[in-house]
């Protein structure tokens, strides 16, 4: 921002945030529409990934039935990536092992709630599919943020905070 002496420090950190929000929404967007066209790749892996773990336990995953599944599930990595894009005062070098890392744990996160999600229907387990609906929940809203405030150099955009990358 700039070095206004009659601007506080609450007020730059006010601008800073609200500059941060409105990077995200347009990150969010533009994430959203490519997702549209290319998220049916990102979900065909999400299938095909939790095929073999379905296999182990004797019953067989179809890929369409999957595909169905993943397609409510599989946005995470458009949330993840939308904080990672938004921050400011890192270069982009340095956040792209943290997009992969986190791209990859939500991932496997999301293979996991499939494998679950027909675990659950072959057992006709309602305990099984409640914990897999809350482990959804988690991951869908929970898990992305947790991602960026831990791998995700914050650069300028939170300067109160230090990452660990």
């Amino acid at each position: 921002m700039t070095g206004d002496p009659n601007v506080s420090k609450a007020e730059r950190h006010a601008g800073r945030l609200l500059a941060f929000f409105l990077r995200l929404l347009l990150a969010s967007i533009v994430l959203y529409l490519v997702w549209t066209k290319a998220g049916i790749a990102y979900m065909y892996v999400i299938a095909w990934g939790a095929k073999p773990l379905v296999a182990l336990t004797g019953h067989t995953l179809v890929i369409e039935q999957a595909l169905t599944v993943t397609e409510e599930i599989s946005l995470n990595p458009v949330v993840y990536l939308s904080l990672v894009i938004a921050v400011t005062g890192v270069p982009l070098k340095a956040r792209i092992r943290p997009a992969a890392v986190g791209v990859a744990i939500l991932t496997a996160a999301n293979i996991a709630t499939v494998f679950l999600i027909f675990l659950s229907h072959y057992r006709n387990s309602e305990q099984l599919w409640t914990g897999t609906e809350f482990l959804n929940l988690t991951i869908n809203f929970f898990l992305p943020i947790l991602l960026w405030f831990v791998l995700c150099p914050k650069g300028d955009t939170l300067p109160a905070l230090t990452s660990r990358a």
